[in-house]
């Protein structure tokens, strides 16, 4: 497919885009990618739709339909697209997957996630997720997650494992509730400090 370059002016800011190319690095203002991809892109405002990118940097990040290895934002919004690793102010998730994302606020609508840590509330939707760590609150629906830790979860028709909350409000089904994740997190300390013990009386032995 022939690649187009075009320099599109919207009031003063001027758009670069890219169709239809596979291009190396990228430094714009603002870019826009489609059905290509390219490999390191550096600008304030991304967006790719049906296209991919192995590492984005820049203020406001858009994926549609599109893939990173990396993003650093401080807004991210991915439709339909996936990202191995995110970082970002803000993370708005739609259809999505990503594999590790660490973020101030998260939101997950009909996604899958492997870790999220977020200093602030994570909000999921119909998602799920391996582990769950919010300084915030965790507000869930028909929704996750093997690890929840949060100051407070609500949360509607969800399942978990290990749960870890301040206050837990609404259907939460886990196998391990606040109380009973204490008392595990007790006894494997225990296990694991008498572990160590026997070691360090062993090696004194030979």
């Amino acid at each position: 497919m022939d690649s187009e370059f075009e320099n599109i002016h919207e009031g003063e800011e001027e758009v670069e885009e890219r169709v239809g190319s596979s291009v190396g690095d990228v430094t714009a203002k603002v870019l826009s990618i489609r059905m290509g991809g390219a490999r390191d892109v550096n600008a304030e405002s991304v967006t790719i739709t049906q296209g991919g990118a192995r590492n984005v940097k820049g203020n406001t990040v858009t994926l549609r339909q599109a893939g990173a290895q990396s993003v650093t934002a401080d807004s991210l919004v991915v439709r339909q697209g996936g990202v191995l690793k995110a970082q970002a102010g803000h993370l708005e998730m739609v259809q999505g997957g990503i594999v590790f994302a660490q973020t101030q606020a998260a939101s997950l609508t009909a996604s899958q996630t492997g870790i999220v840590l977020s200093r602030g509330d994570v909000t999921m939707d119909q998602a799920a997720a391996r582990v769950v760590l919010a300084g915030g609150n965790a507000t869930m629906d028909q929704a996750g997650s093997v690890v929840i830790a949060a100051r407070n979860v609500k949360a509607e028709n969800c399942g978990t494992f290990l749960l870890l909350a301040g206050r837990v409000e609404g259907d939460v089904n886990a196998a391990f509730g606040p109380r009973e994740s204490a008392i595990f997190g007790a006894v494997a300390g225990a296990v694991a400090g008498l572990v160590l013990l026997l070691n360090r009386l062993r090696r004194r032995r030979r």
